[in-house]
């Protein structure tokens, strides 16, 4: 059975006026995780890895994308920022496995967690 975690669509609901007034194409991405032993340091890391990798590209996959990037470069990163850690956030909410939450929620943010291995 394949697991999947829907990131955009939480994205999308948590941001919808700003990706609006962007004019931002947003799509669904799944994240698949059915490989993976959530029970196991390793394991919880990946699926990090790949909700954060989703998550950006949910977000427009990059900052230079926003409108507001050709005048305002430092508030569209500020956007992005917002779009993809809400998007990573509600997706591990979502996701029952408690080694994932605690390794996300010990290192405050999902940047920290990449480079904590």
């Amino acid at each position: 059975m394949l697991k999947f975690v829907g990131t955009a669509l939480t994205a999308a609901a948590l941001i919808v006026g700003a990706a609006q007034a962007e004019g931002l194409i947003r799509k669904d991405v799944s994240v698949s995780y059915s490989d993976l032993n959530l029970s196991t340091e390793a394991g919880a890391r990946s699926l990090l890895v790949r909700i954060n990798a989703a998550a950006a590209s949910a977000c427009g996959g990059s900052p230079a994308f926003y409108a507001s990037y050709a005048v305002a470069p430092s508030l569209a990163y500020k956007e992005f920022d917002t779009c993809r850690s809400n998007a990573v956030n509600a997706a591990v909410s979502s996701i029952a496995a408690p080694l994932v939450h605690q390794i996300y929620a010990s290192n405050g943010s999902y940047d920290r967690v990449a480079g904590a291995r």
